[in-house]
């Protein structure tokens, strides 16, 4: 034993001509632009693969190989917070390259985490544990890059991450605590968090509070070997496949060994006291005539990152609590359809529409290629014009002939910079433009909405489809310019639907006008 180690520790000293270099390189200054830097640190991890370099030292480069590596993400992500989809090519090309990039890395770390477990020199090296960890946080990283840019996890992520996960809790069974409560369980969970909140459906600023907020609040969730009970909240994973967690409502796991389950819903409890919290310092700030955007979210008094708005985190939230606690279950059946239709996206671009008529309206022609009762997945067929993103308003029609139906984008995915896919829900089949001014907001400021009209076993009274944020406080006055000015006070009756963008509520003429 005693030669072992000897022989360990002249390796850990000796040095090859291939990790001094890149050594060198990790000890610069690295390059102002991130884009330019991921270029050269591609070339230099490819010397990791040398046969000179040897496993004390690959330990050693890879460390700092992951310290660059997150670094490059953390001054590479803002770029993607604040783009639309779809992205430019050249963004496109560099955020696909760093997420193959942090793949990579992380395979590394799986690698001689795996090589480190069938040696005896432990003590002279970092834990296998500490290895796997870094390797699913890396993961993570890598799918949250991938979900803010609108495409799919790339693949062969979700394997890596169960296998990682899997050869951790192999070797840490016996372990105090177990491995879910380990930094990797850590990591892992909140991979999964992410991943049943359909991330899709979120924006790139969403996405990245969210992994933020997780920080503090993934280790809530639940990770068993045993199927859950009561499993209506809970999900399935087979590590064996390259799949994400399936939800237990939605499909039945098979009857088989090896499977693994998740339960989020410890988490919407915690997001629901912090709902509750939120709103009551809203109506505080309200009450005194603060702002709503002030000094409301103080991480220090909160407890939530910043990042977003109190309406936006208050808006998010609600959706993560209701994600968490139970999956959402397709109710009607898609259908398979070729047909092209004529799509007005934004909610100012409808309200134009309605107002000035189709002259200068900004009218594409997109692609339907399925489509329920409430919903269509449409494509784009002729190049993508405009803002794209979750949770915006667009109208939809067949032809000229037709009424246009006003839908909430559910989700988006651009696996390429041509192409962009949206899952559009149907929120009205008609619309009328209108503008209207909440009391306890800016009296002098109004702002574009459109009426929506009862919508059969959805809605029964007409709604106000709004920029987020309008809704302020129950009573508002609705202005409509036609042939007739007409002007009416009105009482929310309650929110349907808040996103990031906008608003959705129905309302009633005031029976008590003030």
């Amino acid at each position: 034993m005693r030669n072992v180690l000897r022989a360990a520790m002249a390796e850990t000293f000796r040095i090859s001509g291939q990790a001094e270099a890149i050594l060198a390189w990790l000890a610069g200054e690295p390059d102002d632009d991130p884009v330019a830097d991921l270029a050269a640190f591609r070339q230099h991890y490819a010397r990791l693969d040398d046969p000179d370099v040897s496993v004390a030292q690959r330990q050693r480069c890879l460390e700092q190989f992951g310290i660059r590596v997150r670094d490059i993400n953390g001054r590479f992500r803002p770029k993607l917070l604040t783009a639309s989809l779809p992205l430019p090519r050249e963004l496109y090309a560099a955020a696909n390259e760093l997420t193959e990039t942090l793949l990579d890395v992380a395979a590394g770390f799986q690698r001689l985490a795996d090589d480190v477990r069938q040696r005896w020199i432990r003590s002279q090296i970092l834990d296998d544990a500490s290895l796997g960890a870094q390797a699913l946080q890396l993961v993570g990283e890598a799918f949250l890059n991938g979900a803010m840019a609108g495409c799919l996890a790339p693949m062969g992520l979700w394997q890596r991450a169960h296998a990682v996960m899997q050869s951790m809790a192999r070797h840490e069974a016996g372990r105090e605590g177990g491995v879910g409560q380990s930094r990797g369980g850590f990591h892992y969970k909140r991979l999964l968090c992410v991943a049943v909140v359909q991330p899709e459906s979120l924006t790139a600023r969403e996405l990245a509070w969210l992994f933020d907020y997780l920080e503090g609040t993934a280790a809530r969730a639940v990770l068993a070997m045993q199927r859950p009970s009561p499993d209506a909240a809970g999900y399935w994973m087979d590590l064996a496949q390259d799949s994400p967690p399936v939800a237990v409502a939605r499909r039945t796991p098979p009857d088989e060994t090896g499977l693994w389950y998740f339960v989020p819903a410890p988490l919407a409890a915690r997001v629901a006291e912090q709902i509750e919290w939120l709103e009551n310092r809203i109506l505080e700030a309200e009450v005194v005539g603060l702002e709503r955007d002030g000094e409301l979210l103080n991480p220090d008094v909160s407890g939530l990152p910043e990042g977003l708005t109190p309406v936006e985190v208050l808006s998010l939230l609600r959706r993560l609590r209701e994600r968490w606690s139970a999956p959402p279950l397709r109710e009607q059946v898609r259908r398979r359809h070729h047909y092209t239709v004529q799509v007005c996206a934004g909610l100012r671009a409808i309200w134009e529409l309605g107002r000035n008529g189709e002259t200068s309206a900004r009218i594409a022609e997109w692609m339907v290629f399925n489509e329920s009762p409430g919903g269509y997945a449409i494509m784009c067929v002729s190049g993508v014009e405009g803002l794209l993103s979750a949770g915006m308003a667009l109208a939809l029609r067949r032809d000229a002939s037709q009424p246009w139906s006003i839908c909430i984008v559910r989700w988006i995915r651009s696996d390429n910079p041509d192409q962009v896919e949206l899952g559009l829900q149907v929120a009205a089949q008609d619309f009328t433009a209108v503008q209207i001014a909440f009391r306890g907001g800016d009296a002098h400021t109004s702002v574009p909405a459109l009426i929506l009209e009862p919508l059969a076993a959805v809605r029964r009274h007409q709604a106000i489809l709004a920029p987020a944020g309008t809704y302020v406080s129950r009573r508002f006055v609705l202005v409509r310019e036609a042939q007739h000015l007409y002007v009416a006070q009105c009482r929310v009756l309650g929110l349907d639907m808040q996103t990031a963008n906008i608003e959705l509520f129905q309302y009633e003429i005031d029976p008590y006008p003030i």
